[in-house]
């Protein structure tokens, strides 16, 4: 489904440092580091409340916040974590070229389907992308590879 996976290719740089990698291992250890350091930042910010501009995210609708006090849940902040089964899908993948995070095909205790459930949040509150302070983290993880390529 479109918006529930974010592709981590094509990055400045990644290409030509791949292309120079003497060992193959170097690309499966970076777009590891890289996956999982995406898809971390996302879930951390968003548990926070948070947007990927660093906004606070609008409030829940009227109807969605009665339910969900109704039901024991928290109305504020808005966080996303209404059972945690959302953000608990949300993975990675990734080889010597890419690193793809997406939500599992797995569903909640109402049987509702955790990518379906993240992309109507992402459509409200655009939660699942990355900031240019993201993506300038993960440049630093391809030069600390770079600077360890170049030494070997």
């Amino acid at each position: 489904m479109a918006g529930t996976e974010i592709k981590l290719t094509g990055l400045p740089g990644i290409k030509t440092i791949l292309e120079y990698m003497k060992d193959a291992t170097f690309g499966f250890q970076m777009m590891g580091e890289i996956g999982m350091y995406a898809m971390f930042q996302i879930k951390k910010r968003t548990i926070k409340g948070k947007d990927v501009d660093g906004l606070v995210f609008k409030p829940y609708n009227p109807f969605y916040a009665k339910a969900r006090a109704k039901d024991g849940y928290k109305q504020k902040p808005v966080d996303l974590t209404r059972t945690g089964s959302m953000l608990s899908s949300m993975t990675f993948d990734s080889d010597q070229n890419s690193a793809n995070i997406f939500f599992m095909n797995t569903t909640d205790n109402t049987g509702a389907r955790n990518p379906d459930k993240a992309f109507w949040n992402n459509e409200d509150r655009e939660f699942f992308a990355l900031s240019e302070d993201e993506v300038e983290g993960i440049m630093k993880i391809v030069d600390k590879f770079y600077r360890k390529i170049m030494r070997s």
